[in-house]
């Protein structure tokens, strides 16, 4: 059998169906060492798990926490807890904020979750047909996001706006990138009134947690309050925009016999957003680099590697899931209900590895779960029986001009 060729990687069939390339990861060479991009590849489940839970042996950030590069200088979203890696600035920060985004601090934003779609549903009109993309799912959860952080509801296209160029500026492409970094300079500007303000004048609302909140005795400096705004806004936002479109594609055109099941009860939409996350995720890479020497299967990855965890190799293997190339809503050996870091469940069962697990496990996953599912609900309420507008549709693709690596479809039209 013929090596596996690492230009794969770079290629429009790779970005359209990366699953046979996965696959033979798994079988052949589950920790694969790709010279051509200097790294190392795992796609087993297991190993990923594994990787994910080693914060001894693998860390997020790039830069050394005490080194001479300036941490967020060179990132579009400027200095946030991605860069940080599993640094004590990365804990301090995420606690900060991170009750906000689960249990009763999430709870006390769902009325404006439900009143912001609402308000996207209420804009489209009377139209019996809907383009998805733009119409809903890219302008809802930044909309929502804007809201929790209590900005002018006047600004929000902005905001729209600037979350589209920040994500493109984690393209690496030059361009794109200058796009990036012009947008976080727009906002940079635009914020630092407002955080001068909530400092002087404290709201009830996530920006003036995020200047306001300490912890032993410090709190964030403004360009990291930038920082996390920008975070919240695009990662976040795309995240969620993201989810919103895979879903209803995958009701469409993957399992419409399912989306069958959905319409009798739209409780299922948990078990949508579940199985999309394990079937074809949202993001299916990751980044780390090891700290040290690590021994996998027999392997030894130097320190200081770059190592690509491939969630989406390790969702659809099959030592783990049944039949893993089948999207199935109703599948038995998934975990369903809300993830957490651990990813260890009462029922005993697997998780989707999808907002990836331990310390770096996804800030927002509840919230994004949540959005998600409440739009989906009020969107199929609304159309009562909708179906898609044309018979073929080319499907998810992760790696076209400035979508930052996030996988989903261009557009989705629906009729109803």
């Amino acid at each position: 059998m013929a090596p596996i060729d690492p230009h794969v990687f770079d290629r429009e069939e790779f970005e359209v169906d990366p699953f046979p390339t996965y696959e033979r990861l798994r079988e052949e060479q589950p920790v694969f060492r790709d010279r051509v991009h200097n790294r190392w590849i795992l796609s087993r489940y297991d190993d990923v798990l594994a990787a994910f839970r080693d914060n001894e042996s693998f860390d997020r950030a790039l830069y050394e926490p005490d080194g001479l590069y300036e941490f967020g200088s060179g990132h579009p979203f400027g200095p946030n807890i991605l860069e940080y890696g599993n640094s004590d600035r990365h804990r301090w920060m995420r606690n900060i904020v991170a009750n906000q985004f689960v249990g009763q601090g999430l709870m006390a934003f769902i009325p404006v979750i439900e009143q912001i779609v609402e308000e996207l549903i209420e804009r489209h009109g009377d139209s019996r047909e809907m383009e998805l993309v733009s119409e809903i799912s890219t302008q809802f959860p930044i909309r929502v996001i804007s809201n929790m952080l209590g900005l002018p509801r006047e600004d929000e296209p902005r905001f729209v706006g600037w979350y589209q160029d920040l994500i493109a500026g984690l393209s690496p492409k030059a361009e794109s990138v200058a796009r990036g970094m012009r947008a976080r300079d727009e906002m940079w500007d635009y914020f630092g009134p407002i955080i001068e303000d909530r400092r002087a004048n404290p709201g009830d609302d996530l920006l003036t947690r995020l200047v306001q909140a300490e912890l032993d005795g410090q709190s964030m400096s403004d360009d990291e309050v930038k920082g996390f705004i920008a975070l919240l806004l695009a990662a976040g936002g795309d995240t969620t925009d993201k989810a919103i479109a895979d879903m209803w594609f995958h009701m469409l055109y993957t399992r419409p016999d399912q989306f069958e099941d959905v319409k009798a009860d739209p409780d299922l939409w948990e078990h949508v957003f579940a199985e999309m996350m394990r079937f074809d995720p949202v993001v299916h890479a990751q980044t780390r680099y090891t700290t040290k020497e690590v021994e996998i299967r027999g392997k030894v990855l130097p320190r200081r590697a770059m190592v690509t965890f491939y969630l989406a190799a390790g969702n659809r293997d099959p030592r783990v899931f049944a039949d893993p190339d089948t999207f199935d809503i109703h599948r038995t050996d998934l975990h369903m209900g809300p993830e957490n870091r651990s990813a260890k469940y009462r029922s005993e069962l697997p998780g989707h590895l999808g907002f990836g697990v331990g310390q770096h496990f996804c800030m927002g996953y509840r919230m994004a779960r949540q959005e998600a599912v409440i739009a989906s609900k009020r969107l199929l309420e609304l159309m009562g029986d909708p179906r898609p507008k044309y018979p073929d549709h080319p499907g998810l693709r992760g790696g076209f001009p400035d979508t930052g690596g996030f996988r989903a479809p261009d557009e989705l039209w629906i009729e109803w």
